[in-house]
């Protein structure tokens, strides 16, 4: 015996969209939230190194790393959310679809 189709699948098939998984948009915002944290914490603490390192060409590499870590982990945070919105309208898209087939196939029948 076969299980029915969820709403969700079907919409999925129906519009050849690939399932969207919210344990990996979850992954992706605490991924991108630790880089933020750390570029934004270690940008803070390069002030306080400058006296031992400002003479290291890596110095301003590392003010420039720190930014990087802020602006993708950002970004990569911003993505998850993203990708969760995305799941949220698909479910909301496929009940909709349910509620207009069903409202529709008494009428059908009839004619």
């Amino acid at each position: 015996m076969s299980t029915p189709e969820t709403p969700l699948a079907r919409l999925h098939r129906e519009l050849g969209l690939k399932p969207l998984y919210a344990w990996w948009a979850k992954v992706e915002i605490l991924v991108g939230l630790v880089a933020v944290a750390c570029g934004m914490f270690g940008g803070m603490r390069l002030p306080s190194l400058e006296p031992q390192i400002r003479e290291h060409v890596a110095y301003d590499a590392m003010w420039y790393g720190m930014a990087a870590l802020v602006v993708l982990g950002g970004y990569l945070a911003l993505a998850g959310h993203r990708s969760l919105l995305y799941q949220s309208n698909n479910r909301l898209t496929a009940h909709l679809a349910e509620l207009i087939r069903a409202s529709q196939a008494p009428s059908q029948d009839q004619s």
